[in-house]
């Protein structure tokens, strides 16, 4: 066998060994401290059809662009896939109606939680009122082009609206996210 046979023959088996699938029965996440979210299905007025957007995620002077995919739909709940700026899938995430979270790591990276991703997403998205409802801890307030989360007046997050660009900025967990819209 040629060393390219080989090489080729093993990085296969380590992608797919590396692939891991977990249900998540917890549907809760604490983004601030004393402050979570329950990640429950999408309201039915919300339905998006092929979400595709650029997130540029800094994090302690770090900066990564990630590519995301999303579908809502009554039917099948949440689909969403996070790849790499070179298109390789980091996980795929699905919520179907009133089902756990199923989520599959395709590569191994530490530190990325799904369904925190998911929150953020969430956070920007879902109607303040449904957020309200399913928020702990926390008070999302909004003005039209900027939603603030609040706990006793200091803001715990920040999201901002701009046209096709949209900034989560987490005080809190010290990060930032810039989605931008991909036109098709």
């Amino acid at each position: 066998m040629s060393v390219i046979i080989r090489t080729a023959a093993f990085a296969i088996i380590m992608f797919l060994t590396a692939c891991t699938t977990q249900f998540t029965p917890q549907s809760v996440v604490e983004i601030a401290d004393n402050t979570s979210l329950e990640l429950a299905d999408p309201p039915k007025q919300l339905i998006i059809d092929n979400w595709q957007q650029v997130l540029q995620v800094s994090h302690q002077e770090q900066q990564h662009t990630l590519l995301a995919q999303l579908s809502i739909n009554e039917q099948q709940g949440i689909n969403l896939v996070v790849m790499t700026a070179q298109g390789m899938p980091i996980f795929i995430l699905e919520k179907p109606i009133g089902a756990p979270i199923k989520s599959t790591k395709m590569l191994p990276i530490a530190g990325i939680d799904p369904r925190y991703i998911l929150a953020d997403i969430m956070l920007v998205h879902w109607p303040v009122a449904e957020i309200n409802n399913r928020l702990s801890g926390a008070v999302m307030q909004d003005s039209g082009a900027e939603r603030r989360i609040v706990n006793d007046g200091q803001r715990l997050v920040t999201i901002k609206f701009s046209g096709s660009v949209t900034q989560l900025i987490n005080f809190q967990r010290n990060y930032k996210i810039q989605f931008q819209r991909v036109e098709q």
